[in-house]
């Protein structure tokens, strides 16, 4: 079983898609546009994003559209993670996505033998990032 995170947004599909494939180095499928599909549609919305993949090493990182029954809502019950195996990595991704972004905890040292830290992203989507220290 995998379980892939769905981003839908209202309008923002393609800025998203090509500010996440940036921030995390990932490249992303084929955008598919309501206007390309039979779906019926508002025409002032064809070149919204119905179907795209975000894609890491060959395998899907997570998928985004844009829908118009969505609104940017406040969901903190949600948060995507991140761990990494590379503390500089992680700090260059850290710093792209949540620019413009809300950083809740700057990244820190933690208690766990990791550097770890949370925000928001400019698209309202809650991020935690964490990094484990190996024992010399």
């Amino acid at each position: 079983m995998l379980l892939h995170p769905y981003f839908v947004f209202n309008g923002e599909a393609r800025a998203a898609i090509q500010f996440y494939a940036q921030a995390l180095d990932l490249s992303h499928s084929e955008i598919k546009t309501y206007g390309e599909s039979p779906v019926p549609h508002d025409p002032k919305h064809k070149d919204w994003v119905m179907h795209c993949e975000l894609i890491k090493d060959g395998k899907t990182f997570a998928m985004l559209a844009d829908s118009p029954d969505i609104k940017k809502t406040e969901n903190a019950n949600v948060q995507l993670s991140i761990n990494y195996k590379d503390l500089q990595a992680m700090e260059i991704a850290f710093a792209k996505l949540s620019e413009k972004g809300t950083i809740t905890l700057p990244l820190a040292k933690q208690f766990w033998n990791a550097t770890f830290g949370t925000f928001t992203d400019q698209f309202g989507i809650h991020w935690m990032m964490n990094c484990d220290h190996t024992t010399p």
